[in-house]
Formats: C-alpha cells, structure tokens, sequence
C-alpha cells in the first residue's frame, strides 16, 4: 500500500510539473496568424470566450497558455480591459495577455449595450460597472439640465418635473472612457433624437410623450413585435373607454421587483404610476423603449381582445376577450 501511494504521488508529481512546463511554453509561445489583426474585448465577456476567440483567430497558439498568461498575472477572474487591440503575430501570449489587462488598445472607447426596456436606473448601475458614473449620470437623468430643451427640441412637450426616462435610446454604445456624466446623457439623448424622434414626430391621436408612455409599457409586458402590436391595441381601447390600463408592468416600476404576478395589496400600492388603481396613463414611461415598441404602439394590430397573459415558463402571450375567460387562462397558466 505504501509503494502504491508513493508510486502515486510520484506519477502525480511529475504530472503536474509536465502540465506546468507546457503551460509556460505555451505562454510564451507566438500565434500561428500571418498578420496583425484587430481584435475586441467586449465588456462582459469571461476569460474563457476572450481566450476561445484568441484561439480560434490562431492569435495565439493555444487557449489554455493564454488563461495560464492570464493566471501568472492574478487577472484570471476578471480585469480585462474592454476594447479594441492591433495584436500581431510576433506577441506571446504572455504579452497578448498584458496588453488586455493593462488596457493597451486602439481606442479609449467601451462597448456598451443597453436592451430594450431597460430603465434609467438599470442604465445607471450597468454605466457604474463598465467604470462610469452612474450615479452622477442617474441624477441628470432625475433632474435634466435646461439647456437641453434647447439642444434637443423634442424635450420641450416633457413636463418641468419629469425626468429623462424613456428618451434614454436602447442600442449599443462606445463611449470614451473618459467620458462624463453629462457627455453620457447627451449620447443617449441625441441618439433617440436621430433614431426615434423621427417616428414620434408622426401625426397620431396621441402626444408623442403619451406614445412613448404607452410604448414603455408596452416593451416591458410582451416580447414579440406581432403581440406588442396586439397588447398596443388592447390598451389603446382600454383608455378610450376609461378602463384601467391594469399593467403590472407599472407595479413592477413602482416596486423595482422583478415578479411573474404581484399580490393584490401590490396591485394597490399608492403611486400615481399604478394603472391598477389609476386611470389613464401614469405620468410619465416606465422604461426605455426601443424601436419595436415604438412603432408597434404607432401602428397597433386590430384585435377584439381585452385581457392577456404571459406565460411564466415560455413568455407566450395568452389573450381573452373576456374577464372570465381571462380568468380561466391565468388557471391554466399556473398563474
């Protein structure tokens, strides 16, 4: 038994120094590319994906020295510099591994995506974690500045006490990592202006700030542009008859909860942004919509439906026509 376990440890030992002596020289290996190339570290992504791309663009010669380059510089959890890099086919990957660590890139700039339906505080938390201030950004966005009514016209039909949320533009961004909060705002405001503004302009029955309300609400209920069109409608004809909107979308705001259904005290919570005890729509959007919303509230789908649903387990949405049919589809949808 002794033997055995010598023997074991012994064919271990000289494992592991086999294993890190392949590590080093793969660190220190060059890629098999022919050329520089320009590669980018998106914010967000792992250690893994970063070393898989590097890999599969024959940057560097294998993965596993790359994460082993990675581990020798304590960066193996995290530290990568998001951003675009010249590497040539001369680096090691010891080197490939420094220069994105250290942030040794083309450009200052930092890829940002923001989905839609994000809110201006999930805007604010993600711009702190790529290394901006969110903080300082979420309170312009609370408490605009008014010279931006100048510079961007479309604010004027904003009530004086509203804030920015709904004008803050979906999409990806790059950003100077410089950057300060008040050049973030006027990205995010003069990118609505170029991509949505020219729909809102339109001439509909609602206000363009009434369209955006309802889109808010809207792009946080269903998922897919046929249901949007479909649930625009629906509440459309709820506010010409003066019935509640009933979104539980605007509980959730009110609530900041991510929930699949909210209790009935939730439902009855004080805000003038519940649509459960208010009528009409809330005072201001409740998100950020993107372009589908938007044109899906401009340009509704007929349908004689008055309630839906979603799905908890697919997202499906489930309409009826009436309460009692409503009903019996929350039943059947584990709701």
């Amino acid at each position: 038994m002794r033997l055995f376990l010598l023997s074991f440890f012994f064919i271990l030992t000289v494992g592991s120094v086999i294993t890190l002596g392949l590590l080093e020289l793969w660190s220190g290996q060059s890629g098999l590319a022919v050329s520089d190339q320009v590669f980018e570290v998106t914010y967000g992504e792992n250690a893994w994906v970063v070393a898989t791309h590097l890999a599969d663009k024959r940057i560097v010669r294998n993965r596993f020295g790359f994460l082993y380059a990675l581990a020798r510089l304590k960066k193996l959890d995290g530290g990568m510099v998001a951003g675009e890099y010249r590497l040539s086919p001369t680096l090691s990957s010891r080197e490939i591994a420094l220069r994105i660590t250290t942030g040794q890139s083309l450009s200052q700039d930092v890829r940002v995506t923001f989905p839609e339906g994000f809110t201006a505080l999930q805007i604010a938390k993600r711009l702190t974690e790529a290394g901006f201030p969110g903080e300082e950004f979420l309170s312009l966005v609370s408490k605009p500045e008014e010279k931006w009514r100048v510079e961007f016209p479309f604010l004027l039909s904003v009530p004086s006490e509203s804030g920015l949320e709904g004008f803050l533009f979906p999409d990806t961004y790059r950003f100077d990592r410089q950057a300060d909060a008040e050049t973030l705002v006027r990205t995010f405001l003069g990118t609505f202006q170029k991509k949505a503004w020219p729909l809102l302009e339109t001439d509909t029955p609602l206000k363009a700030f009434d369209v955006l309300i309802l889109a808010s609400i809207v792009e946080t209920e269903v998922r897919s542009d046929r249901d949007r069109a479909m649930v625009a409608d629906l509440f459309l004809r709820r506010l010409a008859i003066g019935q509640p909107l009933q979104s539980d979308a605007t509980v959730k705001y009110i609530l900041g909860l991510n929930k699949v259904q909210h209790s009935f005290a939730e439902t009855r919570i004080d805000s003038p942004y519940n649509t459960y005890v208010n009528k009409g729509l809330p005072p201001g959007p409740i998100a950020n919509p993107g372009l589908s919303a938007i044109m899906a509230t401009l340009h509704p789908v007929q349908n004689e439906y008055f309630y839906f649903l979603s799905n908890p387990e697919t997202g499906e949405t489930i309409f009826a026509k009436t309460f009692e049919e409503h009903v019996q589809n929350k039943s059947a949808n584990g709701l």
